[in-house]
């Protein structure tokens, strides 16, 4: 009898393994995904709650019906600071455990590849004997491969990802590759927003979400396991200090620059003991697991934060315009304020600048550097992507991207001394030091996000702008008679502290419109559903997508609350630029 049970237990176990990606009680956590191609080579990655004894990619090079042409094996390591349960109860506990492994494998030999179906390799994980479905990859795109590339942002698992990313799959087919420019998920240490979340980022982008939109369920869509991602910083993508015992969202939201953490190595008794980068980063902010989870293209500086990509006909500068977003009320630790009487110690620092692009600053000698290479000159198209917006009608928009300037006033609620920050709109890096060079650089798209809503513009020398980041929920638009209210844009006479209004220059946070001046182009294709010229919406959500062969961009929307109606494509333009010339400013 016990030989019987022992026979029936081996049995259901290879029916498992065969049926459901299952062996011996273990289970993917993950489809795999692809990074960094190169011409003959790709990575292949893929995560699991075990280390596993036998990780690897099986290669299908003459197709399905035979026995795999190569078995190539992966690295494991574990993700260093990812932590939290796995549902809502205990997602944000940092002192739950996470124990997640990143397997990794490169696949090289691979053919030239240049869009032919002949070219791309069929392939599947495995770890311990589960299993993934089967997949196709390839070497990068060679120069003139038509191409079709998702252009998206800030999924951080909102309302109408899981939708968003499976209408792209239903209209457009497969993707070539994915350029997302930030805040891949709400917060970055999170595993749940990572893996767990029914709209989770791997979930979304792998067609494996189980999520409720008005009144469907939605799966995503099946885009990464086959087209490698881009993505560059977010401030969602970056953490705060360090700390193991206060919910992981209460670390996000703690960020300090890194002379605070800095000055407090060196007040250190026992330095010679402390491990000074670890240190200095554990009390400022990291992106660690952010570069964990992504394999991008190397900087000069050995950095994945900022960096350039040639893939088909486009060739496509990375920045990173991260920085910590705070709340805009005064008389709070916030944008414009700290609390009254806070001891410096407890400081935010406003909205302070992750990475300086300012001149005299690497990245910005980086960008000099590599938007007046040859090769990016001479390339088909040109592209820059960033996280944070330059000419936007979202709200995000001020203050201006630079360094807070802090100053000291009496609080007119509570008699105690306060201290305030302004932005100013003259000191703005992008439009000071990063705009100019993109202009002269004849760059044809640039490519941003963080406010979650859909605009585009175009400056006066054909420089198309595209915000493309609707594909969740939206914190809207302001065009007239919609006004930004948050502070110091409109103290009005009946709010208690009005009586330091003066302390900030008004010029410096524009009310209404794009903060420089540029109108929105309308969509060309079809009107929005509310005929405005941008997309700020929490039931209809958009998706972009660069189309190489065409040479165009193109929108679409799909509406949650009426989703008989499909996909509409609304907008289309030609990425090249219309004319040469410098942006007047």
């Amino acid at each position: 009898m016990k030989k019987k049970l022992l026979f029936l237990i081996s049995e259901i176990l290879v029916i498992c393994a065969m049926g459901n990606r299952v062996y011996a009680g273990q289970e993917l956590l993950t489809d795999p995904y692809l990074q960094h191609p190169t011409d003959d080579s790709v990575l292949v990655e893929w995560y699991t709650e075990y280390k596993g004894e036998d990780n690897c990619v099986e290669l299908f090079e003459n197709g399905t019906d035979n026995e795999p042409s190569r078995i190539i094996k992966a690295s494991t390591v574990k993700l260093s600071r990812i932590r939290g349960g796995k549902n809502n109860k205990n997602f944000d506990d940092s002192s739950v455990k996470a124990d997640i492994y990143k397997h990794k494998a490169v696949i090289d030999n691979l053919p030239e590849y240049h869009g032919k179906e002949s070219e791309r390799v069929l392939y599947r994980v495995i770890s311990d004997g589960a299993v993934s479905d089967i997949y196709s990859l390839s070497a990068i795109p060679q120069p003139g491969t038509e191409l079709k590339i998702l252009l998206t942002s800030d999924l951080q698992m909102k309302d109408m990802c899981a939708a968003n990313f499976e209408m792209v799959e239903k209209e457009i087919g497969r993707i070539d590759a994915v350029f997302v420019n930030g805040d891949c998920v709400d917060v970055t240490d999170r595993a749940y927003d990572w893996f767990y979340s029914d709209n989770s980022f791997f979930r979304v982008l792998q067609g494996k979400a189980n999520h409720k939109t008005g009144n469907r369920r939605y799966k995503g869509g099946s885009i990464i396991q086959s087209a490698p991602v881009y993505v560059s910083v977010g401030n969602h993508d970056v953490m705060g200090i360090y700390d193991e015992e206060v919910p992981i969202s209460f670390q996000f939201n703690s960020p300090k620059p890194r002379f605070y953490a800095e000055e407090k190595y060196e007040q250190l008794t026992d330095k010679d003991s402390v491990d000074k980068e670890k240190f200095i980063k554990d009390n400022s902010f990291n992106t660690d697991t952010y570069e964990e989870i992504f394999d991008l293209p190397l900087n000069n500086k050995g950095k994945e934060l900022y960096y350039t990509l040639s893939i088909g006909d486009v060739d496509m500068i990375v920045l990173d315009t991260s920085r910590v977003w705070r709340q805009p009320m005064l008389g709070i630790t916030g944008k414009y304020t700290e609390s009254p009487d806070t001891p410096k110690e407890f400081y935010g620092y406003g909205d302070f600048i992750f990475e300086d692009i300012s001149e005299g600053s690497d990245q910005l000698a980086f960008l000099k550097r590599e938007i007046k290479k040859q090769s990016y000159k001479d390339a088909k198209y040109k592209l820059v992507m960033f996280h944070f917006q330059y000419h936007s009608l979202g709200g995000n928009q001020i203050p201006p991207y630079t360094d807070p300037v802090a100053s000291e006033v009496t609080d007119p609620v509570s008699g105690k001394k306060m201290v305030t920050y302004d932005y100013p709109k003259s000191e703005d890096y992008i439009d000071k030091y990063v705009a100019p060079l993109l202009e002269e650089g004849g760059v044809d798209l640039l490519f941003t996000g963080h406010s979650h809503v859909w605009d585009r513009f175009k400056t006066e020398s054909g420089m198309n702008i595209l915000e493309s980041s609707n594909i969740g929920n939206t914190y809207n638009c302001f065009m007239e008679p919609d006004i930004r209210s948050d502070y110091p844009s409109a103290i009005d006479k009946d709010d208690p502290r009005h009586a330091i209004a003066d302390n900030w220059d008004k010029e410096n946070y524009v009310l209404s419109g794009d903060p420089y001046g540029l109108k929105p182009e309308s969509p060309n294709i079809k009107k929005l559903p509310d005929n405005k010229p941008y997309l700020a919406s929490n039931t209809i959500t958009a998706f972009s997508v660069l189309d190489t062969g065409k040479g165009t961009v193109d929108s679409y929307y799909f509406d949650t609350e009426n989703p008989d109606k499909g996909v509409v494509l609304f907008d289309s333009f030609n990425i090249k630029r219309e004319n040469s010339g410098k942006l007047s400013h």
